[in-house]
Protein backbone atom coordinates (compact mmCIF):
# COMPACT_ATOMS: atom_id res chain seq x y z
CA UNK A 1 0.00 0.00 0.00
CA UNK A 2 1.17 3.75 -0.40
CA UNK A 3 1.95 6.07 1.96
CA UNK A 4 -1.20 8.66 2.32
CA UNK A 5 0.43 11.22 0.84
CA UNK A 6 2.04 9.46 -2.10
CA UNK A 7 -2.05 7.98 -2.72
CA UNK A 8 -3.43 11.73 -3.09
CA UNK A 9 -0.40 13.52 -5.16
CA UNK A 10 -1.74 9.63 -7.44
CA UNK A 11 -5.26 11.22 -7.58
CA UNK A 12 -4.09 14.38 -8.42
CA UNK A 13 -2.23 12.40 -11.21
CA UNK A 14 -4.61 10.53 -12.58
CA UNK A 15 -7.60 13.24 -12.70
CA UNK A 16 -5.82 16.18 -13.65
CA UNK A 17 -6.19 15.25 -17.23
CA UNK A 18 -9.72 14.93 -16.81
CA UNK A 19 -10.61 17.81 -14.91
CA UNK A 20 -8.76 20.08 -17.55
CA UNK A 21 -11.35 23.05 -18.61
CA UNK A 22 -13.76 22.35 -15.69
CA UNK A 23 -12.44 26.05 -14.26
CA UNK A 24 -14.39 28.78 -15.57
CA UNK A 25 -11.89 30.99 -17.50
CA UNK A 26 -14.91 33.88 -18.47
CA UNK A 27 -14.96 33.90 -14.79
CA UNK A 28 -11.54 34.41 -13.83
CA UNK A 29 -11.14 37.99 -14.95
CA UNK A 30 -14.21 38.87 -12.23
CA UNK A 31 -11.99 36.90 -9.72
CA UNK A 32 -8.51 39.11 -10.35
CA UNK A 33 -7.03 39.95 -7.33
CA UNK A 34 -3.71 42.79 -7.07
CA UNK A 35 -0.80 41.03 -5.45
CA UNK A 36 -0.76 41.17 -1.79
CA UNK A 37 -4.39 41.54 -1.30
CA UNK A 38 -6.63 39.18 0.41
CA UNK A 39 -8.53 36.98 -1.52
CA UNK A 40 -12.14 37.43 -1.98
CA UNK A 41 -14.44 34.61 -0.38
CA UNK A 42 -15.45 33.74 -3.78
CA UNK A 43 -12.05 32.03 -3.94
CA UNK A 44 -10.61 29.35 -2.68
CA UNK A 45 -6.75 29.44 -4.51
CA UNK A 46 -4.89 31.82 -6.69
CA UNK A 47 -2.10 30.64 -9.22
CA UNK A 48 -0.24 33.31 -10.91
CA UNK A 49 -1.68 36.06 -11.40
CA UNK A 50 -4.55 35.70 -13.53
CA UNK A 51 -5.91 31.91 -12.61
CA UNK A 52 -8.28 31.71 -9.91
CA UNK A 53 -10.29 28.13 -8.13
CA UNK A 54 -13.68 29.79 -7.07
CA UNK A 55 -15.94 27.76 -4.90
CA UNK A 56 -18.58 27.49 -7.47
CA UNK A 57 -15.39 26.13 -9.59
CA UNK A 58 -14.55 23.40 -6.40
CA UNK A 59 -18.41 22.48 -5.78
CA UNK A 60 -18.43 21.49 -9.56
CA UNK A 61 -15.71 19.53 -10.17
CA UNK A 62 -16.26 17.95 -6.92
CA UNK A 63 -19.97 17.05 -8.55
CA UNK A 64 -18.55 15.71 -11.63
CA UNK A 65 -15.87 13.39 -10.09
CA UNK A 66 -18.03 10.01 -8.28
CA UNK A 67 -16.01 7.86 -5.96
CA UNK A 68 -13.18 5.77 -6.04
CA UNK A 69 -11.59 8.53 -7.84
CA UNK A 70 -12.57 11.43 -4.93
CA UNK A 71 -13.01 10.77 -1.26
CA UNK A 72 -16.51 9.88 -0.39
CA UNK A 73 -17.26 12.68 2.01
CA UNK A 74 -16.06 16.26 1.94
CA UNK A 75 -14.57 16.74 5.34
CA UNK A 76 -11.87 19.68 6.15
CA UNK A 77 -9.19 17.23 4.87
CA UNK A 78 -10.58 15.53 1.81
CA UNK A 79 -11.43 19.11 0.63
CA UNK A 80 -8.21 20.31 1.32
CA UNK A 81 -6.78 17.39 -0.76
CA UNK A 82 -9.13 17.87 -3.25
CA UNK A 83 -8.24 22.03 -3.56
CA UNK A 84 -4.76 20.47 -4.45
CA UNK A 85 -6.04 18.26 -6.82
CA UNK A 86 -7.51 21.59 -8.44
CA UNK A 87 -4.19 23.64 -7.99
CA UNK A 88 -2.15 21.02 -9.75
CA UNK A 89 -4.54 21.13 -12.55
CA UNK A 90 -3.86 24.80 -12.72
CA UNK A 91 -0.43 25.09 -12.13
CA UNK A 92 -0.34 22.19 -15.24
CA UNK A 93 -2.53 24.24 -17.43
CA UNK A 94 -0.27 27.53 -17.02
CA UNK A 95 2.47 25.52 -17.76
CA UNK A 96 1.19 24.25 -20.34
CA UNK A 97 -0.38 27.50 -21.80
CA UNK A 98 2.55 29.55 -22.01
CA UNK A 99 4.00 27.03 -25.12
CA UNK A 100 3.18 26.96 -28.61
CA UNK A 101 1.65 23.29 -29.54
CA UNK A 102 1.24 22.01 -32.87
CA UNK A 103 -2.03 20.55 -32.82
CA UNK A 104 -2.51 16.81 -34.38
CA UNK A 105 -5.11 16.39 -37.30
CA UNK A 106 -7.41 14.80 -34.84
CA UNK A 107 -7.20 17.70 -32.71
CA UNK A 108 -7.86 20.74 -35.25
CA UNK A 109 -10.46 18.18 -36.36
CA UNK A 110 -11.77 18.16 -33.07
CA UNK A 111 -11.96 21.93 -32.61
CA UNK A 112 -13.76 22.90 -35.40
CA UNK A 113 -16.21 20.41 -35.54
CA UNK A 114 -16.59 21.35 -31.55
CA UNK A 115 -16.99 25.01 -32.46
CA UNK A 116 -19.46 24.60 -35.63
CA UNK A 117 -21.36 22.38 -33.13
CA UNK A 118 -21.49 24.89 -30.38
CA UNK A 119 -22.30 27.87 -32.83
CA UNK A 120 -25.51 26.19 -34.31
CA UNK A 121 -26.64 25.12 -31.12
CA UNK A 122 -26.64 28.38 -29.87
CA UNK A 123 -27.97 29.80 -32.87
CA UNK A 124 -30.90 27.27 -32.53
CA UNK A 125 -31.85 27.87 -28.93
CA UNK A 126 -34.26 30.87 -30.48
CA UNK A 127 -36.45 29.36 -33.13
CA UNK A 128 -36.29 26.22 -30.53
CA UNK A 129 -38.04 28.27 -27.63
CA UNK A 130 -40.28 29.64 -30.01
CA UNK A 131 -41.40 26.32 -31.26
CA UNK A 132 -41.68 25.17 -27.76
CA UNK A 133 -43.58 28.04 -26.70
CA UNK A 134 -45.96 27.52 -29.39
CA UNK A 135 -46.37 23.57 -29.04
CA UNK A 136 -47.22 24.15 -25.47
CA UNK A 137 -49.90 26.54 -26.36
CA UNK A 138 -51.72 23.54 -28.04
CA UNK A 139 -50.10 20.67 -25.11
CA UNK A 140 -47.66 19.47 -27.49
CA UNK A 141 -44.17 18.99 -25.74
CA UNK A 142 -42.01 16.43 -27.78
CA UNK A 143 -38.91 17.38 -28.79
CA UNK A 144 -39.02 15.91 -32.34
CA UNK A 145 -42.18 18.24 -33.04
CA UNK A 146 -40.52 20.96 -31.75
CA UNK A 147 -37.34 20.68 -33.95
CA UNK A 148 -39.87 20.20 -36.95
CA UNK A 149 -41.74 23.33 -36.09
CA UNK A 150 -38.76 25.52 -35.70
CA UNK A 151 -37.47 24.58 -38.97
CA UNK A 152 -40.97 24.89 -40.91
CA UNK A 153 -41.57 28.21 -38.98
CA UNK A 154 -37.99 29.02 -40.81
CA UNK A 155 -38.43 27.52 -43.77
CA UNK A 156 -41.79 29.36 -44.12
CA UNK A 157 -40.16 32.82 -43.64
CA UNK A 158 -37.77 32.25 -46.63
CA UNK A 159 -41.07 32.06 -48.75
CA UNK A 160 -39.48 28.38 -49.93
CA UNK A 161 -41.08 27.06 -53.60
CA UNK A 162 -39.43 23.78 -54.15
CA UNK A 163 -39.27 22.10 -57.30
CA UNK A 164 -41.53 19.22 -57.33
CA UNK A 165 -39.75 17.50 -60.48
CA UNK A 166 -36.19 17.80 -58.86
CA UNK A 167 -37.32 16.36 -55.62
CA UNK A 168 -38.58 13.35 -57.48
CA UNK A 169 -35.45 12.84 -59.62
CA UNK A 170 -33.48 13.53 -56.51
CA UNK A 171 -35.97 10.81 -54.53
CA UNK A 172 -35.39 8.00 -56.89
CA UNK A 173 -31.61 8.72 -57.14
CA UNK A 174 -31.42 8.46 -53.26
CA UNK A 175 -33.68 5.18 -53.04
CA UNK A 176 -32.08 3.19 -55.34
CA UNK A 177 -28.64 4.01 -53.00
CA UNK A 178 -27.47 0.32 -51.42
CA UNK A 179 -28.86 -0.52 -47.93
CA UNK A 180 -26.55 -2.10 -45.43
CA UNK A 181 -27.11 -5.72 -44.84
CA UNK A 182 -28.84 -6.57 -41.50
CA UNK A 183 -26.60 -8.40 -40.31
CA UNK A 184 -23.62 -6.52 -41.76
CA UNK A 185 -20.68 -5.16 -38.92
CA UNK A 186 -20.47 -1.94 -38.28
CA UNK A 187 -17.37 -0.60 -40.60
CA UNK A 188 -19.58 -2.29 -43.58
CA UNK A 189 -22.67 -0.34 -42.54
CA UNK A 190 -20.65 2.49 -42.56
CA UNK A 191 -19.19 2.14 -45.62
CA UNK A 192 -22.22 1.53 -47.77
CA UNK A 193 -24.28 4.37 -45.59
CA UNK A 194 -21.22 6.38 -46.77
CA UNK A 195 -22.05 5.90 -50.74
CA UNK A 196 -23.44 9.14 -51.92
CA UNK A 197 -26.53 8.86 -54.13
CA UNK A 198 -25.31 8.69 -58.12
CA UNK A 199 -27.00 11.87 -59.47
CA UNK A 200 -26.74 12.47 -63.24
CA UNK A 201 -24.06 15.00 -63.27
CA UNK A 202 -26.67 18.27 -65.45
CA UNK A 203 -28.55 18.23 -62.42
CA UNK A 204 -25.90 19.34 -60.02
CA UNK A 205 -26.57 23.33 -60.84
CA UNK A 206 -30.46 22.08 -60.75
CA UNK A 207 -32.68 24.64 -58.10
CA UNK A 208 -33.62 22.65 -55.74
CA UNK A 209 -35.69 25.28 -54.19
CA UNK A 210 -36.25 29.10 -54.59
CA UNK A 211 -35.69 31.38 -51.82
CA UNK A 212 -35.51 35.22 -50.38
CA UNK A 213 -31.86 33.85 -49.02
CA UNK A 214 -31.21 32.85 -52.31
CA UNK A 215 -31.30 29.51 -54.83
CA UNK A 216 -30.86 26.52 -53.39
CA UNK A 217 -28.80 24.25 -55.92
CA UNK A 218 -28.52 20.35 -55.73
CA UNK A 219 -24.66 20.72 -55.55
CA UNK A 220 -25.27 22.82 -52.40
CA UNK A 221 -27.74 20.01 -50.94
CA UNK A 222 -25.26 16.86 -51.60
CA UNK A 223 -22.57 19.18 -50.26
CA UNK A 224 -24.37 19.58 -47.34
CA UNK A 225 -25.29 15.80 -47.83
CA UNK A 226 -21.62 14.85 -47.45
CA UNK A 227 -21.18 17.13 -43.51
CA UNK A 228 -24.02 14.50 -42.43
CA UNK A 229 -22.75 11.23 -40.12
CA UNK A 230 -23.54 8.24 -42.37
CA UNK A 231 -25.28 6.68 -39.52
CA UNK A 232 -27.13 10.13 -39.42
CA UNK A 233 -28.57 10.21 -42.75
CA UNK A 234 -31.89 9.11 -43.24
CA UNK A 235 -33.31 6.95 -45.66
CA UNK A 236 -35.15 8.82 -48.40
CA UNK A 237 -37.46 7.06 -50.42
CA UNK A 238 -39.95 9.27 -51.89
CA UNK A 239 -40.08 12.92 -52.92
CA UNK A 240 -41.87 14.18 -49.82
CA UNK A 241 -39.14 12.88 -47.77
CA UNK A 242 -37.01 14.44 -49.74
CA UNK A 243 -38.60 18.04 -49.28
CA UNK A 244 -37.83 17.34 -45.85
CA UNK A 245 -34.62 16.83 -45.91
CA UNK A 246 -34.49 19.82 -48.36
CA UNK A 247 -36.10 21.57 -45.63
CA UNK A 248 -33.29 20.53 -43.25
CA UNK A 249 -30.80 21.56 -45.21
CA UNK A 250 -32.19 25.55 -45.49
CA UNK A 251 -32.55 25.53 -41.70
CA UNK A 252 -29.45 24.96 -41.35
CA UNK A 253 -28.15 27.26 -44.35
CA UNK A 254 -30.30 29.76 -42.40
CA UNK A 255 -29.02 29.20 -39.14
CA UNK A 256 -25.33 29.63 -39.81
CA UNK A 257 -26.28 32.81 -41.61
CA UNK A 258 -27.79 34.11 -38.39
CA UNK A 259 -25.28 33.17 -35.97
CA UNK A 260 -22.50 35.30 -38.63
CA UNK A 261 -25.04 37.97 -38.31
CA UNK A 262 -24.78 37.88 -35.05
CA UNK A 263 -21.16 36.96 -34.28
CA UNK A 264 -22.24 34.05 -31.73
CA UNK A 265 -18.68 32.53 -32.69
CA UNK A 266 -17.32 35.29 -29.91
CA UNK A 267 -20.00 35.58 -27.50
CA UNK A 268 -18.39 34.93 -24.17
CA UNK A 269 -19.88 31.15 -23.58
CA UNK A 270 -18.36 29.87 -26.62
CA UNK A 271 -15.45 31.78 -26.56
CA UNK A 272 -14.71 30.00 -23.16
CA UNK A 273 -15.90 26.66 -24.36
CA UNK A 274 -13.14 26.92 -27.04
CA UNK A 275 -10.65 28.46 -24.43
CA UNK A 276 -11.12 24.84 -22.39
CA UNK A 277 -10.59 22.77 -25.47
CA UNK A 278 -7.48 24.54 -26.25
CA UNK A 279 -5.99 24.28 -22.78
CA UNK A 280 -7.26 20.95 -22.87
CA UNK A 281 -4.88 20.15 -25.74
CA UNK A 282 -1.79 22.22 -24.45
CA UNK A 283 -1.99 20.41 -21.28
CA UNK A 284 -2.62 16.85 -23.33
CA UNK A 285 1.09 17.55 -25.27
CA UNK A 286 2.96 19.13 -22.19
CA UNK A 287 1.98 15.43 -20.77
CA UNK A 288 2.53 13.92 -23.50
CA UNK A 289 6.19 15.26 -23.93
CA UNK A 290 7.63 15.54 -20.11
CA UNK A 291 5.70 11.85 -19.32
CA UNK A 292 5.01 9.34 -21.87
CA UNK A 293 7.58 10.05 -24.70
CA UNK A 294 10.48 9.80 -21.90
CA UNK A 295 8.86 6.28 -20.69
CA UNK A 296 10.99 3.81 -21.48
CA UNK A 297 9.23 0.56 -22.78
CA UNK A 298 12.25 -2.01 -23.84
CA UNK A 299 12.37 -5.67 -22.62
CA UNK A 300 15.23 -4.65 -20.14
CA UNK A 301 13.05 -2.36 -18.04
CA UNK A 302 9.69 -4.33 -18.42
CA UNK A 303 11.29 -7.57 -16.90
CA UNK A 304 12.53 -5.77 -14.05
CA UNK A 305 8.98 -4.43 -13.29
CA UNK A 306 7.94 -7.47 -14.36
CA UNK A 307 10.19 -9.56 -11.73
CA UNK A 308 9.11 -6.99 -9.11
CA UNK A 309 5.64 -8.04 -9.83
CA UNK A 310 5.85 -11.38 -10.79
CA UNK A 311 2.87 -12.80 -8.42
CA UNK A 312 0.13 -10.03 -10.33
CA UNK A 313 0.54 -11.96 -12.88
CA UNK A 314 -0.42 -15.56 -11.81
CA UNK A 315 -3.59 -17.00 -13.65
CA UNK A 316 -6.22 -17.92 -10.84
CA UNK A 317 -8.11 -21.15 -10.56
CA UNK A 318 -10.36 -21.21 -13.15
CA UNK A 319 -13.57 -23.06 -14.05
CA UNK A 320 -13.66 -24.02 -17.97
CA UNK A 321 -17.48 -24.58 -18.47
CA UNK A 322 -19.59 -25.53 -21.90
CA UNK A 323 -22.01 -22.28 -21.58
CA UNK A 324 -25.35 -21.58 -23.75
CA UNK A 325 -28.30 -19.15 -23.92
CA UNK A 326 -31.60 -20.49 -24.64
CA UNK A 327 -34.46 -18.02 -25.56
CA UNK A 328 -37.09 -19.86 -23.30
CA UNK A 329 -36.32 -21.46 -19.84
CA UNK A 330 -38.05 -24.37 -21.06
CA UNK A 331 -35.63 -24.78 -24.10
CA UNK A 332 -33.04 -24.52 -21.25
CA UNK A 333 -34.27 -27.19 -19.26
CA UNK A 334 -33.83 -29.66 -22.08
CA UNK A 335 -30.84 -28.33 -22.86
CA UNK A 336 -29.95 -28.92 -19.01
CA UNK A 337 -31.05 -32.54 -19.16
CA UNK A 338 -28.73 -33.33 -22.41
CA UNK A 339 -25.48 -31.42 -20.86
CA UNK A 340 -26.03 -34.10 -18.23
CA UNK A 341 -25.22 -36.39 -20.07
CA UNK A 342 -21.46 -36.80 -21.45
CA UNK A 343 -21.79 -37.90 -24.74
CA UNK A 344 -24.34 -35.17 -25.35
CA UNK A 345 -22.07 -32.73 -23.92
CA UNK A 346 -19.42 -33.85 -26.32
CA UNK A 347 -21.56 -34.00 -29.29
CA UNK A 348 -22.53 -30.42 -28.94
CA UNK A 349 -18.74 -29.19 -28.43
CA UNK A 350 -17.48 -31.00 -31.37
CA UNK A 351 -20.73 -29.63 -33.16
CA UNK A 352 -19.82 -26.71 -32.36
CA UNK A 353 -16.11 -26.74 -33.36
CA UNK A 354 -17.26 -27.78 -37.17
CA UNK A 355 -18.71 -24.59 -37.33
CA UNK A 356 -16.17 -22.79 -36.06
CA UNK A 357 -18.20 -21.72 -32.66
CA UNK A 358 -16.68 -21.64 -29.33
CA UNK A 359 -19.37 -22.05 -26.43
CA UNK A 360 -16.65 -22.63 -23.83
CA UNK A 361 -15.50 -20.05 -21.58
CA UNK A 362 -13.18 -19.86 -18.20
CA UNK A 363 -14.64 -17.72 -15.12
CA UNK A 364 -12.62 -16.69 -12.12
CA UNK A 365 -13.85 -15.52 -8.64
CA UNK A 366 -12.60 -11.74 -10.03
CA UNK A 367 -14.24 -12.12 -13.60
CA UNK A 368 -17.92 -14.04 -12.10
CA UNK A 369 -17.81 -14.68 -8.38
CA UNK A 370 -21.64 -15.64 -8.18
CA UNK A 371 -21.05 -17.97 -11.26
CA UNK A 372 -17.68 -18.89 -10.32
CA UNK A 373 -18.77 -19.96 -6.76
CA UNK A 374 -22.00 -21.82 -8.45
CA UNK A 375 -19.73 -23.87 -10.93
CA UNK A 376 -17.15 -24.96 -7.99
CA UNK A 377 -20.07 -26.25 -5.51
CA UNK A 378 -20.90 -28.16 -9.12
CA UNK A 379 -17.55 -29.39 -9.76
CA UNK A 380 -16.61 -31.38 -13.02
CA UNK A 381 -19.46 -32.73 -14.60
CA UNK A 382 -22.26 -31.18 -13.12
CA UNK A 383 -24.68 -29.03 -14.84
CA UNK A 384 -25.81 -25.51 -13.92
CA UNK A 385 -28.94 -23.49 -14.50
CA UNK A 386 -31.04 -22.56 -16.34
CA UNK A 387 -30.46 -18.99 -15.00
CA UNK A 388 -31.79 -15.96 -16.30
CA UNK A 389 -29.23 -14.26 -18.83
CA UNK A 390 -28.85 -11.10 -21.15
CA UNK A 391 -31.04 -12.69 -24.21
CA UNK A 392 -32.55 -14.98 -22.61
CA UNK A 393 -31.78 -18.47 -20.23
CA UNK A 394 -28.09 -19.59 -19.62
CA UNK A 395 -26.77 -23.26 -18.97
CA UNK A 396 -23.61 -24.73 -18.18
CA UNK A 397 -21.96 -27.77 -17.80
CA UNK A 398 -18.56 -27.84 -15.72
CA UNK A 399 -15.92 -29.15 -18.24
CA UNK A 400 -13.07 -28.86 -15.49
CA UNK A 401 -11.41 -26.67 -12.87
CA UNK A 402 -8.52 -25.57 -13.82
CA UNK A 403 -5.19 -24.75 -10.82
CA UNK A 404 -3.77 -21.87 -10.64
CA UNK A 405 -0.29 -21.22 -12.51
CA UNK A 406 2.22 -18.77 -13.03
CA UNK A 407 2.82 -16.57 -16.14
CA UNK A 408 6.23 -16.47 -17.78
CA UNK A 409 7.30 -12.83 -19.11
CA UNK A 410 6.69 -13.25 -22.48
CA UNK A 411 3.15 -14.77 -21.91
CA UNK A 412 2.10 -11.40 -19.55
CA UNK A 413 4.21 -8.75 -21.54
CA UNK A 414 1.11 -7.43 -22.42
CA UNK A 415 -0.64 -6.98 -19.09
CA UNK A 416 3.16 -6.01 -18.05
CA UNK A 417 3.67 -3.17 -20.61
CA UNK A 418 0.19 -1.63 -19.65
CA UNK A 419 0.74 -1.89 -15.78
CA UNK A 420 4.44 -0.73 -16.06
CA UNK A 421 2.41 2.30 -18.56
CA UNK A 422 0.10 3.32 -15.81
CA UNK A 423 2.31 3.48 -12.67
CA UNK A 424 5.53 4.54 -14.36
CA UNK A 425 3.23 7.25 -16.13
CA UNK A 426 1.61 8.32 -12.98
CA UNK A 427 4.54 8.67 -10.99
CA UNK A 428 6.14 10.54 -13.63
CA UNK A 429 2.84 12.68 -13.68
CA UNK A 430 2.94 13.31 -9.87
CA UNK A 431 6.38 14.71 -10.35
CA UNK A 432 5.73 17.08 -13.38
CA UNK A 433 2.83 18.57 -11.37
CA UNK A 434 5.14 18.82 -8.00
CA UNK A 435 8.10 20.73 -10.17
CA UNK A 436 5.99 23.06 -11.75
CA UNK A 437 4.06 23.87 -8.28
CA UNK A 438 7.33 24.36 -6.40
CA UNK A 439 7.75 27.12 -9.65
CA UNK A 440 4.17 28.57 -9.35
CA UNK A 441 3.08 31.25 -6.95
CA UNK A 442 0.12 30.08 -5.50
CA UNK A 443 -2.00 31.03 -2.61
CA UNK A 444 -4.91 29.31 -0.38
CA UNK A 445 -7.61 31.37 0.77
CA UNK A 446 -7.34 29.65 4.41
CA UNK A 447 -10.91 31.42 5.51
CA UNK A 448 -13.10 30.57 2.59
CA UNK A 449 -11.48 27.12 2.37
CA UNK A 450 -12.80 26.24 6.29
CA UNK A 451 -16.40 27.18 5.09
CA UNK A 452 -16.46 24.51 2.42
CA UNK A 453 -16.85 21.91 4.96
CA UNK A 454 -17.04 23.15 8.28
CA UNK A 455 -16.32 20.73 11.03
Amino acid sequence: MRPAPERNLALAASLVLALAGLGRPEARAADRTAPGKPLPDSVLAAVGEQRRISVADFRRSWAQVSPPSRPDTLTPQTAREFLQLLIGKEVLAEAALRERWVWTREESASYVATRDHLVLQAAMERPLAEARAGLERDGATDPTAVGIAARDSAVARLHAEFDRGVLERLARAFAAAPKPPADSGVFAQLRTLGRNPELDPRDSLAIVARTTAGDYHVRDLMAWWGTLSPLARPRVENAEQMRDLAKNALFERELRRQAAALGLERSPKIVAELDRLREYFAVSHLVDREVYQALPMDSVTLRRFYEGHREEYDIPTRVRVLRLVLPTRADASRMAARLREPAEAESLAASAKRQRLDYTADLTAETDGAGFAQAMRAGTGGVIGPDSASGGWAVARVLAVLPPRPRGFDEARTLVEHQWYGVEGERRMVELIERLRRAARVRVNEHALARIAPR
